[in-house]
């Protein structure tokens, strides 16, 4: 199997998300394992520390831009938005060339988020940063990344947790490793 396509001068991946609970992204994780299992993905679940729902990303990097880091912390602060449920209900694949992300989503899109979403866009494009706005943004969460295509279907148990606050996370490229640089709370 073919690895995800890799950038070897990226060491450094920023882009801000929301995190589930610890005892949520164990329960994202044992979803995970009980579905590669029962379709004989081939690959591994990522650990409940990486179990994140990405909402902007920020960019990528030779080394962590100190100065795209502070602009990015500064902006991230006039955004405004109450504390919200997230519920995903299907666990699917989505198509996404030869290594297709296995993630839990919900049938319902989440008007919160995509509100976050766009408030993150703006602040950012505000700010003089690279920003993505998608008017299609669907939230999830990656499980693990397969070759192996597994169809939707509805989780007997929903996902939930609720979402108190967004973060900047520092991807340690390759190292499967995640800091955290900024944690903003959701007070409206």
């Amino acid at each position: 199997m073919r690895s995800r396509k890799f950038d070897e001068t990226v060491k450094s991946n920023l882009f801000l998300a929301v995190v589930p609970e610890r005892e949520t992204a164990l329960q994202a994780v044992e979803i995970g394992r009980r579905i590669s299992a029962e379709h004989g993905l081939s690959r591994n679940v990522r650990p409940h520390q990486l179990m994140h729902v990405s909402l902007n990303g920020v960019g990528a990097y030779p080394h962590l831009p100190e100065d795209v880091v502070f602009t990015a912390c500064e902006a991230m602060s006039n955004v405004r938005a109450m504390p919200f449920e997230v519920t995903f209900d299907r666990v699917m694949s989505f198509a996404n060339g030869y290594a297709r992300p296995l993630v839990l989503a919900g049938g319902v899109r989440s008007e919160e988020m995509m509100d976050l979403h766009v408030q993150l866009a703006k602040e950012m494009w505000s700010a003089g940063l690279t920003f993505s706005y998608n008017p299609r943004f669907k939230p999830h969460m990656t499980l693990l990344y397969d070759e192996a295509s597994v169809p939707e279907r509805e989780l007997a148990e929903p996902v939930r947790w609720m979402v108190r606050e967004f973060v900047l996370i520092h991807s340690l490229v390759g190292r499967g490793e995640y800091e955290y640089l900024g944690r903003w709370p959701l007070l409206g």
